[in-house]
């Protein structure tokens, strides 16, 4: 049985939840898998992590193929009772990186002891930032991006952290206190209980990710705050008046987490 908690960062999407889960790898003392989609009952392989885990003999594939359809919750029960316990020796903490979180519940049924990260940012700079991967060809939003959409689906991933801070052990992160404030890396790992001496492999994900090499090429393997408030340095007036709207759009957001116009 894993003796420490396991990770979930629930994230919405460009609020540095990738960024954290590559601070927080680093072996043998923990790794995040980024967005599997577990709570869902499905299996998101990233190669990268199929290669690795061929290392310590666990074949993802086989495992996904073999649990996949057998009931509700079949992967995230295999998951803690045949690939966790196999791993112990090679990394201490296991956690996941989920942007979308209807099933989160699942994994909070099967670990007893499961740590909640939540993060989140001014969602001016989210429309900006997918407005750019959008015009870019990358990135994963495929629907038409409007204050409209855009609020309707941050704000439906919001209701489920609001979920989670009522039932679980959770520590809310905003994206702007990640990058500037030196602190709060150590806060996480406080509630965590991770053994990680510094920060992971920051930087590795976006390397080696042909449509994010131009945000390694910005921020490189350190934490950096050249994104923060990126709206106000947006010069596109039509498109900052865009990401003002959705501000208004996502009233019960902007109060939890403290951002105004």
């Amino acid at each position: 049985m894993q003796k420490k908690p396991f990770i979930y960062i629930a994230s919405l999407r460009r609020t540095g939840g990738t960024v954290l889960s590559e601070a927080l790898t680093m072996l043998p003392y923990s790794f995040i898998l980024r967005e599997p989609n577990l709570g869902k009952n499905k299996f998101r392989i990233q190669e990268n992590d199929y290669t690795l885990f061929l290392q310590f003999g666990i074949d993802l594939k086989a495992f996904k193929q073999k649990y996949l359809n057998e009931e509700d919750n079949s992967l995230i029960n295999a998951l803690k009772s045949q690939i966790i316990p196999n791993l112990t020796p090679h990394i201490h903490q296991l956690g996941v990186k989920e942007i979308h979180h209807r099933g989160w519940q699942n994994y909070y049924q099967v670990f007893e002891d499961i740590r909640f990260i939540l993060t989140a940012r001014d969602p001016r700079d989210i429309y900006v930032s997918i407005y750019y991967r959008k015009k870019q060809g990358k990135g994963s939003w495929k629907k038409e991006l409007t204050p409209e959409t855009l609020s309707t689906h941050l704000n439906n991933e919001f209701n489920r952290q609001l979920e989670m801070v009522e039932q679980a052990n959770c520590i809310k992160v905003k994206y702007e206190e990640l990058c500037t404030n030196t602190e709060i890396y150590q806060k996480i790992k406080t509630f965590l209980e991770s053994e990680i001496p510094d920060t992971g492999a920051i930087g590795r994900f976006n390397a080696a990710n042909v449509k994010r090499k131009d945000e390694y090429e910005l921020h490189g393997n350190i934490i950096t705050d050249k994104r923060v408030h990126r709206w106000q340095q947006e010069p596109d007036k039509r498109l900052v008046a865009e990401a003002t709207k959705i501000i208004d759009l996502m009233p019960h957001y902007c109060d939890f987490w403290g951002y105004k116009k």
